[in-house]
């Protein structure tokens, strides 16, 4: 049956019916479904045979009526999502009468996802405190900060330049707020920097997106997009449908589960014509508004450049109550003076005597040191700076020390973190405290003969400016 509906031209069975008659055949052939809430009540017959594992991925965003009919075709699920994101878009919602928001006694009100009806029943849950995506740590320290109490693991960049966030303030920038809800000037900086950036050789490899506040200044960016387009027929490779990771412009409500290595951020809101600045933010103002905000900031795998016409001071919290307008302003202050707040686990591993020992050493020979790189629990003990670029580390040394022994598993501990430290461009080296205090002088020569293969040497006055500090 299934080699003929292969074969025919037209006329071919429903997929309901087919899936239904092909019966155990269709998941020996396809052991692995992947379906929308939708697609499953749509393609699925009640009498279907259940699947052993049923997996929700996104799940703040599937509210409870659409899960429960997918939940019951599984003997098992397993349901991933972030509360600190976006709650389902559009839902239905049931009035119990004009001014009235009590709940019947014998009523049970859903909650607004299945993950929160998870949550609240205290199904076994698991922490995901690896964080990956971020290739510089200030990508993410906001919202690690403000979100997630500082309990994100997130690894350290080895060198700063191309990476992080940065702020552009759009001089005259306007916001239209009784007609168009525009920012124009704005809007046509944003479109500039894409299309600077696609045409340019150095950074045309990176791949963008574009993230607005509002719907009418998505469409005013997309508007600009097209016209660049047809004045630059090569750009149109950067947006084509093939592309798996075609430039993208979207709003706060659709841009969840995207990610790009450039995001620019257009805030759109900012003074009107008469210079007045309003406190409707439009979804920030809404409940759960922070949950949009924090969604549009950590889109970005390397950069994230934030669009404004509006500075924080500008933004008077005595005028509205609203959490997502509060974190607007605290976030727009931070990428103001680009100073992340550090979540900081554990004492200061400066204070390590293994690690004090091999900064001593180091120094004494000329090398620039840093200790404790990084804004999490995961760090570099001691980070080598590039004599020929103090923004760039040569080596990252790792110990067997004290972040070394706050992670559970040696597979953790000894290979994962490392391959996702090399991923960010670090060269590691290791130093066991056993090795150290046998032979320091066969660890140190180690430590630099693996400078000496990058072809580095130290600077002779980093050891008179440097070393009786350490040494006292």
């Amino acid at each position: 049956m299934l080699q003929r509906e292969l074969t025919k031209k037209t006329r071919h069975l429903a997929l309901r019916r087919l899936l239904s008659e092909l019966g155990p055949l269709a998941r020996e052939l396809k052991p692995c479904f992947l379906m929308s809430p939708m697609s499953v009540a749509q393609y699925l017959a009640p009498d279907n045979p259940p699947f052993d594992l049923v997996v929700f991925d996104e799940a703040s965003q599937i509210p409870v009526w659409d899960a429960i009919g997918v939940l019951a075709r599984g003997g098992q699920a397993v349901i991933v999502g972030d509360p600190k994101q976006l709650p389902p878009t559009s839902f239905f919602s049931r009035s119990t009468g004009e001014g009235n928001d009590e709940v019947e006694e014998d009523e049970v009100e859903d909650l607004e996802s299945i993950l929160d009806e998870c949550l609240a029943a205290q199904v076994p849950s698991h922490r995901l405190t690896w964080h990956y995506r971020s290739r510089d740590e200030r990508l993410i320290a906001f919202s690690n900060a403000r979100y997630y109490d500082g309990q994100l693991r997130t690894f350290p960049a080895s060198a700063a330049d191309g990476v992080g966030v940065a702020l552009r303030f759009v001089e005259g920038g306007v916001y239209d707020k009784g007609r168009s809800r525009t920012n124009r000037i704005e809007a046509r900086a944003a479109a500039d920097e894409v299309v600077r950036r696609l045409l340019d050789p150095a950074t045309r490899e990176r791949s963008i997106g574009v993230v607005t506040f509002s719907q009418t200044q998505q469409t005013l960016v997309m508007d600009l997009l097209d016209e660049a387009q047809r004045q630059h027929p090569e750009l149109e490779a950067a947006f084509a449908d093939t592309n798996p990771e075609a430039v993208f412009v979207k709003n706060l409500e659709n841009v969840q589960g995207d990610e790009r290595d450039v995001v620019i951020f257009s805030i759109g809101y900012g003074p009107d014509a008469a210079g007045r600045v309003s406190m409707n933010f439009g979804p920030l103002n809404k409940d759960g508004g922070e949950r949009r905000l924090n969604v549009a900031v950590t889109r970005a795998r390397q950069e994230l450049i934030v669009f404004t016409s509006l500075r924080s001071h500008q933004i008077d919290l005595a005028r509205t109550s609203a959490r997502g307008v509060h974190d607007l302003r605290a976030f727009l202050r931070y990428a103001e003076v680009e100073t992340a707040p550090i979540a900081r686990g554990g004492a200061s591993e400066s204070e390590d005597p293994l690690v004090a020992s091999i900064v001593a050493r180091l120094v004494a020979r000329g090398w620039d040191v840093t200790t404790d790189v990084g804004r999490s629990d995961i760090r570099i003990d001691v980070g080598v700076r590039d004599p020929g670029d103090a923004g760039r580390f040569a080596l990252g040394i790792v110990t067997d020390g004290a972040h070394y022994a706050r992670f559970a598993t040696a597979r953790d501990r000894d290979r994962l973190q490392g391959d996702v430290l090399a991923g960010l461009g670090w060269r590691l080296a290791r130093v066991f405290a056993v090795d150290w205090w046998r032979d320091a002088d066969a660890e140190v020569a180690r430590l630099e003969a693996s400078l000496a293969a990058l072809g580095l040497t130290p600077t002779p006055s980093t050891e008179a400016t440097r070393a009786p500090e350490l040494e006292a």
